[in-house]
């Protein structure tokens, strides 16, 4: 049976351990800015990233990770007869996993390219799931089926106070969007079915502290097996999170992390996300 290689993309939230123990390949996406290669995701931390949405000017997105680089990749990792299991953003996000199907068709390699369909903590969910799985000696298509139900177990939720971000990513449109910024309106998304699910708006912050008790209510009597609290900006909201969440689930991994720029670039400056995953 033949070797089964991973490779992902820098959304992914992993740690550097994992990353060396499970031998993941990690390919860094672009920053750009007014067109321009800036640096790379991996060169520049979570929180200097942030501070780039406050130059005039200057707003910085996420480049796609071409399918030159990841073809190369791909052929190299698979020249000794290993297969390669490449696993990305949700496309909803990211134009990677179109990059890695075409990249895929050209490689000499044997590739299997999915299509995460979650955002970045998700995607960590699925790729740890595979190199677990890879290392129990899992055939692909066990390791796929297993990458579906972690998948299908993941709940997403951020709340964003301003709507710059998903303006200029088109998640709200500019009239609305316009109007909403002037109101000073709150947000509280769903990311679910691969697409961005809108809970709750309003100019009232307190909804917004409202809509976290209540979604701890509905967690209390849910499978909570890992939990994953990330943030841009300022991390008061995270703290506060952290702390009710690490009450309400003293036995669950709960890690609180500075999300990274793939997602930044969406939520914006001071926003808060909760990512956990079902039993």
């Amino acid at each position: 049976m033949h070797n089964i290689k991973i490779v992902t993309d820098s959304a992914a939230h992993l740690s550097p351990n994992d990353i060396n123990h499970y031998h993941i390949t990690v390919m860094n996406s672009p920053i750009l800015i007014n067109g321009k290669v800036f640096g790379y995701v991996n060169k520049i931390s979570s929180e200097k990233f942030m501070q780039m949405f406050d130059d005039d000017g200057r707003a910085p997105i996420i480049g796609e990770i071409s399918v030159e680089a990841l073809t190369h990749t791909y052929d190299e990792l698979g020249a000794d007869g290993s297969q390669i299991l490449s696993i990305h953003l949700s496309d909803t996000l990211s134009n990677t996993y179109k990059n890695a199907k075409s990249a895929a068709a050209k490689s000499t390699s044997q590739v299997t390219v999915i299509n995460s369909r979650v955002t970045a903590a998700g995607l960590a969910y699925q790729v740890m799931t595979a190199a677990e799985a890879i290392v129990k000696g899992q055939r692909m298509i066990d390791v796929l089926a297993s990458m579906e139900q972690v998948r299908d177990k993941t709940k997403i939720f951020f709340s964003a106070p301003n709507n710059s971000q998903l303006v200029n990513r088109r998640v709200i449109g500019k009239i609305r969007g316009t109007i909403e910024k002037r109101l000073n309106v709150s947000y509280v998304i769903e990311f679910k079915n691969n697409d961005f699910s809108f809970v709750t708006r309003s100019r009232q912050n307190e909804l917004v502290n409202q809509f976290w008790h209540d979604q701890l209510t509905i967690m209390h009597h849910e499978p909570i097996v890992q939990l994953s609290i990330l943030h841009s900006g300022n991390p008061d909201r995270a703290n506060f999170l952290y702390q009710m969440l690490s009450k309400e689930f003293p036995f669950v991994p709960i890690s609180k992390i500075p999300t990274n720029p793939e997602m930044a670039c969406f939520i914006g400056n001071e926003a808060t996300g909760v990512t956990y995953l079902l039993g």
